[in-house]
This record gives C-alpha cells, structure tokens and sequence, in this order.
C-alpha cells in the first residue's frame, strides 16, 4: 500500500509540480486512510517555495481530484434518480441553491468531506460552482494549514503530523476503508430509500414540485 511518506518525497525532487501530483493522489485515494494536511505543512518548511503558490498548486491537484469524484458520481444520477423514483427532486432543488456552502466548506470537515461531494455529484449540483465553491474551500483551507507551519515551527508539526499518520497498523487501516466504503454505501441507500421530497418540502416548499404544480393550477 502507498504510504504517505513514499509520496511527500515528490515535492523535494519536484517543486510546486509534486506538490500538485501528491495532493491529487491523496485526494483521489479517497478510500484509504490517508490525510491530507501533512503535504501542505511539510512542504512550507522548504524554504525555496513560496507559502502562497504551495497552497495554488495544493489546491490545484486536491480539485482535479474532487472534479473526477464529483463526474463519477454524476454519471450515475440516472441510476439514483431511476432508484428513487423520483423522491430526491426536492433534494436536488435543494442542494442546487445552496449546495456550495457544502462544498465550500467540506474540505475542514474530517472523514467526510467526499460524502459530501459525492452527494452533490448525484443529486445533480451544477459542476461549475462545484469547482469554484472546492477551489476556494480548499485554498483557505491550505493558506492556514501552510502558515501554521510556517509560524509554529516544525517539532510541533512533526509531534502533531506523526499522532496523524501512523498506519503501520494493518488492522486500522483495513477498518478505516471498510468505513469510508460503509459511510458511502449509506450515503447511495439513503438517498435511494428516503423520501426527500416530503422531508424537504415541509421545511422549503419551494422545493416541493407537488406544491408548484398546484400552484399554477390554482392560479389558472
């Protein structure tokens, strides 16, 4: 199994070019166990690379990961909405208006970030603000990672990077993609199961296509 300290040798012997292909390979591993903020703080202690442009070039290889995740997703919206039978229009109507604030602010929260993504690549999310709303989320989320290391110096990077990367245990490895690939699965059951439109129609009518058919029956 790649590790994550056979990547971040990339970037020593790479530049901004390595950090972009190590953060696009963690962030497509999406089953595996491996963090991301390790990358954009190690590399803020070389001191031949700019703070700003490692948080780009992080960025940049982190969303043409979540871009290919997100059109998987997406190709299969057909499947889902043939399963549902319907039940995820409201949902989708939902996530559609305010479905970037979910990708924008996905990237700072752990373990579940492309259930997220995967969510909105389903339920149809348009694929530009997608982009935009994950480029800025994981920028701002990059700029602080980067800085920290840059202010708070490497013992304490290195203490905190080790208590967060430890996957020598094969046992915790294997249990940590069983449940990203379980918080998937229940992620594809519940939107196939549930009835979105009821749920979400009573809180935002306006989701509700029953609501708007009677509507412009009403008003004819």
């Amino acid at each position: 199994m790649v590790t994550l300290e056979e990547l971040l040798p990339l970037y020593d012997y790479f530049g901004y070019p390595g950090i972009l292909l190590v953060s696009f390979i963690i962030n497509i591993l999406f089953f595996l166990p491996i963090p991301y903020f390790p990358l954009p703080l190690l590399a803020a202690f070389n001191k031949n690379l700019d703070p700003h442009l490692i948080s780009l070039f992080g960025t940049a290889g982190a969303v043409a990961a979540k871009m290919i995740i997100f059109y998987l997703a997406y190709s299969g919206r057909n499947i889902i909405t043939r399963k549902s039978k319907g039940k995820t229009i409201s949902l989708q109507k939902l996530l559609g208006k305010y479905g970037w604030i979910g990708a924008l602010v996905a990237p700072v929260i752990p373990f579940s970030e492309n259930l997220i993504y995967i969510t909105l690549g389903l339920t149809r999310y348009s694929p530009q603000k997608f982009a935009v709303a994950v480029f800025i989320g994981v920028l701002l989320y990059n700029e602080f990672i980067v800085w920290v290391g840059v202010l708070l110096g490497r013992p304490f990077v290195d203490s905190m990077i080790s208590s967060f990367t430890n996957t020598d245990n094969p046992v915790a490895i294997i249990i940590a993609v069983i449940l990203s690939i379980a918080g998937i699965l229940i992620t594809l059951y519940l939107l196939i199961k549930i009835n979105w439109d009821k749920i979400i129609g009573k809180r935002f009518p306006w989701t509700n296509t029953n609501t708007n058919t009677n509507n412009k029956n009403e008003g004819s």
